[in-house]
């Protein structure tokens, strides 16, 4: 009895999965030093490996047309064979003129059918008197006419060639949509469709496979008023015959000093003189997955915004810099003083601050049994003038009864400063005003989740800026929150003061670690109160105080693009040079329109550029007036150059992403140059409409942002100072 042998499916196991992730960590991840099996990062990578272990014994038991099926999902399609390419020498002798051997010319070894036909890549001249030359060559492919089968009039048939046609890989125009292979049926040429979506059921056209190397004829789809056929079904007899090209493979290689045989002119000899390509085989299916592995297969799909990047870096010119980024920072992350201790309280149970102009935070802390109200006035940082001391408590700061007798308070919610509150608590929420009466919070905010509709962390209100009575509210309850649009109804309006939903608005209910990203994990869950100023969402939790922004289910992932630029770095840079040019802003547009998955947003243009100024006095070695203006000039373009958006940074590669600017980066840019002694003192100001000319301790850039130099003052002191 013979034995039919059993393959060996397991043959990419755990232990060397581990280990070749493990080498790649010192190169990738150099930051990451602790490789042992206590790391968590090695459990993950543990964890990884037994998956793909179990994956790869699944892979091996599959037949070659699901693999094929799956390559063509992963978008990786097997190299055909590739041809050889030689340098050939042309020799001659005895007495001639010069001659001209043109571009194209044919010259091959062996002879029949196996012969390597090669032809010129370039002409070659050979001069008066001279015996030899050499020019490349290039092998030809061989034209293959073959019967592929015999149709038996079933749809979706499939006929596969005996080799992979070639394509140069160039993007495939349109027609033909593939490699150029020509398809009969019978003796009727059946043309080649990229998807029979719009063909009908008499149109003869096929489909070809890159993947699986096959010609497809229309399938028979499932619709929902019965199946459809989508193609010409070819007859039950018909042969089906294709034509196409292909190369030898390493049966087309030839080694040095190989004689070949000149069709024309006449009177000359070749010879292989160096290889300057061997011809190689066609890829097969194991070979196509570890090309994919080691990522030289063409990316086409950006899943991460690195892919976004890569892409855009690959297929558009003219760009310095590329970044995409979901900008979630915020751009100035400090804390106002009216958030944040000693002002506020350690802990608070709800932060009150007005949806539209706000001038006051509200704390409402827990004071011996007593709900007490500490309002302070709120301004933005740096503006803050010592007047942030605790308020008198006034008759808009005073707790409700049926709040205070509750003795629980979760949240409170103003529109205006002069607007009246809302207050929750329990089960319950409560307008100001008299005659008012606790209200069911479910019953209050229609489509409200069950979860959402009793004991909340949280209510926080974000205010659209265009529509003066549409807000967007967020419910927090431990570390998810329920958002969505409502319209203000206002007291004097039937049914008011309430919230009605937007028209077309549904409640999406989200995660804080995801909508919030930055978050620590301590603020991230069950937040004591949430207030939103200037579009930032500050959250409080014990003494903790942290700004975030929202980030929608539904954001823009931005393109941020940075052009390249011909001027001097160290010089003021002219106004317009970093416009984006049209042509390239479209090409960009393109590539990750064709790029990007199905349903994400994304928006290409300029980043952010924040503007600022620098003062400085740094003292020369020497005061005479020439030394005197070359250290002014040297510390300028030296700044200039170190702050510069593309040519910046500590690196030279431009100055970090969202990076903020502190007067040490200045110390550090001045520190190196041989002009100066030292460097005295520095200051910074910050630009833009509100805030010109304004002194800073640091320049605040947000996520995406980069900066722009302005005026540069360099005071040089005098040397013996």
């Amino acid at each position: 009895m013979s034995i039919v042998p059993v393959p060996d499916l397991d043959d990419l196991r755990f232990q060397p999965l581990v280990d070749a992730a493990k080498r790649a960590l010192p190169e990738r991840v150099p930051e990451w030093t602790d490789h042992n099996v206590s790391d968590p990062g090695v459990t993950l990578i543990e964890a990884c490996a037994e998956r793909a272990d179990q994956l790869a014994y699944r892979i091996d038991r599959m037949t070659d047309r699901q693999c094929s099926a799956l390559l063509r999902l992963m978008g990786i399609t097997p190299l055909p064979a590739s041809p050889a390419r030689v340098v050939v020498e042309f020799s001659r002798e005895g007495s001639f003129p010069s001659c001209v051997i043109p571009e194209g010319t044919e010259v091959r070894a062996g002879g029949g059918e196996d012969a390597v036909v090669l032809r010129t890549a370039a002409p070659l001249t050979l001069a008066e008197q001279q015996a030899s030359g050499r020019v490349e060559a290039v092998e030809h492919p061989v034209t293959h006419t073959e019967v592929l089968g015999v149709a038996d009039g079933s749809p979706g048939s499939r006929f596969a060639t005996a080799h992979r046609p070639w394509g140069d890989g160039a993007p495939v125009p349109d027609p033909p949509f593939g490699p150029p292979v020509t398809v009969r049926v019978g003796t009727t040429e059946w043309h080649r469709v990229r998807t029979f979506a719009e063909a009908d059921c008499k149109q003869p056209v096929h489909w070809w496979d890159d993947a699986a190397c096959e010609v497809v004829f229309g399938p028979l789809v499932p619709a929902e008023g019965g199946s459809e056929q989508h193609g010409a079904v070819p007859p039950a007899g018909a042969p089906i015959s294709a034509e196409y090209a292909a190369y030898r493979g390493s049966a087309g290689s030839l080694p040095v000093g190989t004689s070949l045989v000149i069709a024309s002119p006449a009177g000359l000899s070749a010879v292989v003189h160096a290889v300057v390509a061997p011809a190689r085989d066609a890829e097969d299916r194991r070979q196509a997955l570890e090309r994919a592995g080691l990522v030289l297969a063409p990316l086409r799909s950006a899943v991460t915004a690195a892919d976004h990047e890569q892409l855009i870096e690959e297929h558009v010119d003219g760009l310095a810099r590329v970044r995409v980024t979901a900008m979630t920072r915020p751009t100035d992350s400090r804390v106002p003083a009216a958030l944040d201790l000693p002002s506020r309280p350690a802990e608070v149970l709800a932060c009150a601050v007005a949806a539209r102009s706000p001038e006051r935070a509200v704390h409402y802390y827990d004071e011996n049994g007593t709900i007490t109200a500490r309002p302070l006035p709120l301004r933005r940082p740096g503006t803050e003038d010592g007047g942030d001391g605790p308020l008198s408590a006034g008759v808009e700061d005073d707790v409700p009864a049926p709040v205070q007798e509750a003795k629980c308070l979760n949240a409170v919610i103003r529109l205006g400063e002069q607007e009246p509150r809302l207050w929750f608590f329990g089960p319950w929420c409560l307008w100001d005003g008299e005659g008012q009466e606790p209200r069911d919070v479910r019953e209050a905010f229609p489509g409200l989740p069950e979860a959402f509709g009793s004991d909340l962390d949280e209510v926080a209100v974000l205010a659209d800026p265009d529509v003066p009575d549409a807000y967007e509210l967020f419910f927090f309850k431990g570390e998810i929150f329920f958002h969505r649009a409502y319209v203000h109804v206002p007291a004097d309006a039937p049914g008011g003061p309430g919230f009605q939903p937007a028209d077309g608005s549904r409640g999406v209910t989200s995660r804080i670690p995801e909508a919030f990203p930055g978050l620590s994990p301590q603020c991230q869950d069950t937040p004591d109160a949430v207030a939103v100023f200037d579009g930032v969402f500050f959250f409080m939790k014990g003494t903790r105080t942290e700004p975030a922004l929202w980030r929608p289910e539904d954001a823009l992932l931005h393109v941020l693009l940075v052009p390249r630029t011909d001027g001097d770095p160290a010089q003021v840079p002219s106004a317009g040079v970093f416009d984006i040019p049209e042509d390239v802003l479209a090409r960009v547009s393109d590539v990750v329109g064709s790029s990007r998955l199905l349903g994400e947003r994304l928006g290409a243009g300029p980043p952010r550029y924040h503007r600022f100024g620098i003062t400085a006095t740094v003292r020369p070695w020497s005061s005479t007036p020439q030394d005197t203006e070359r250290a002014r000039q040297a510390a300028e373009r030296a700044l200039r150059r170190f702050f510069h958006p593309t040519a910046g940074g500590p690196d030279g590669r431009g100055w970090p992403w969202g990076r903020r600017v502190h007067a040490g980066d200045v110390f550090g840019a001045l520190e190196p140059l041989p002009e100066l002694r030292g460097t005295l003192a520095v200051g910074l100001t910050e630009g833009g409409a509100e805030r010109d000319g304004r002194v800073v301790t640091s320049v605040e850039v947000s996520d995406g942002g980069l900066v722009l130099l302005g005026d540069v003052d360099i005071t040089v002191a005098r040397a013996e100072d």
